[in-house]
């Protein structure tokens, strides 16, 4: 429960019809985050008038003021479940990418949101694999390509092994409500600690043995070493050329923010790769993974171009003029630094 006596006492309590009105009015003094918690709660209220006002209230709060505290680890679960009706794409963006986000609450936005939101859902690897019930409303969603439907299949193929029927079972059952219990799936075998004593020092040699190490693990295995293993393992799996492996590795909570701004610059990665952390808001708070990105010409042209739009003027300058960055990269970089020009002129 919070710590704030006065969220408590509406949260536990009953306080007045009078008390109860000013709050749903936005009226009691609270942090933001505690104050929309507060207007969920009484949006819902016994008192008609109280909970008409609540979500009058909750109304005027633009999508920005929603997003700041949706984001937020910090943010109710009540809180982030309530928004997840919202049909707005920055709303389900960032519930989807809030891992305080409940399976449940997942699995009913993935039955409905757009091809992009379904993308960042399937990044999650190990929500998917705590809560299965997610892929199911993947495979409901009309907005589902068959390169997602086909995605969906190799995570049910790879991950849930002996236990298939049970999830074939769970999936059948469209009558029953969901639950949030998660089934047990039998876990691949972990592979041995990968230690990297006796490896040679010469690093393409070292690399060559690492590869060589690699090469007698399971699918299983590598996606473990992935999210587990040690900095230089990641270094290697991150080019794997199994989604599911390279994936594993941005998911890893031993990753840093260093070996993203390394990601980001390599050619040998894939494009879902250098994707994944240009729409990272987290990891793009990073100039060098901005300016890496940008340069990298393995990156997909959309993400490119955004990143040139909060870069200094001389990185945009060196990109302007760099043949190995594709064209429409080059051109888009020479538009805003005119544009850049044009504001300080004016200024």
């Amino acid at each position: 429960m919070p710590d704030n006596e006065t969220l408590k006492n509406f949260l536990e309590g009953t306080p007045p019809k009078s008390i109860r009105l000013l709050a749903a009015g936005g009226l009691v003094p609270l942090p933001p985050v505690e104050m929309l918690l507060l207007l969920v709660r009484l949006s819902s209220d016994p008192d008609h008038e109280v909970a008409q006002k609540a979500k009058h209230t909750l109304s005027c709060w633009s999508d920005v003021e929603i997003i700041a505290q949706l984001q937020s680890p910090q943010c109710s679960p009540e809180v982030l479940e309530h928004f997840s009706s919202s049909a707005s794409f920055p709303v389900q963006e960032a519930i989807i990418l809030n891992p305080e986000s409940a399976g449940v609450v997942i699995a009913k936005l993935a039955s409905r949101a757009s091809t992009p939101l379904l993308e960042m859902v399937l990044y999650n690897r190990m929500r998917l694999l705590d809560f299965p019930e997610i892929l199911q409303g993947i495979k409901l969603n009309p907005a589902a390509t068959p390169q997602i439907l086909g995605q969906v299949r190799e995570i049910e193929t790879e991950f849930f092994g002996s236990k298939k029927r049970a999830y074939d079972a769970l999936i059948s059952e469209t009558d029953a409500p969901a639950q949030e219990e998660t089934i047990q799936f039998e876990a691949a075998p972990a592979p041995e600690d990968f230690s990297l004593e006796g490896l040679p020092v010469d690093p393409q040699e070292r690399e060559a043995a690492i590869l060589q190490r690699l090469g007698t693990m399971t699918i299983r295995q590598k996606i473990q070493l992935a999210l587990m293993g040690n900095r230089e393992a990641r270094a290697v799996l991150i080019r794997d050329s199994n989604k599911e492996i390279s994936a594993s590795v941005l998911q890893s909570p031993k990753l840093t923010v260093n070996e993203v701004e390394a990601f980001a610059a390599m050619r040998q990665v894939s494009e879902d790769v250098l994707r994944h952390i240009g729409n990272s808001k987290a990891w793009t708070r990073s100039y060098a993974v901005l300016h890496n990105l940008a340069k990298n010409p393995k990156t997909p042209p959309m993400i490119s171009q955004r990143m040139l739009l909060r870069l200094h003027p001389r990185d945009l300058t060196l990109i302007a003029r760099d043949r190995g960055v594709p064209e429409a990269v080059r051109r888009t970089a020479e538009r805003v630094l005119k544009q850049q020009s044009a504001n300080k002129s004016i200024g």
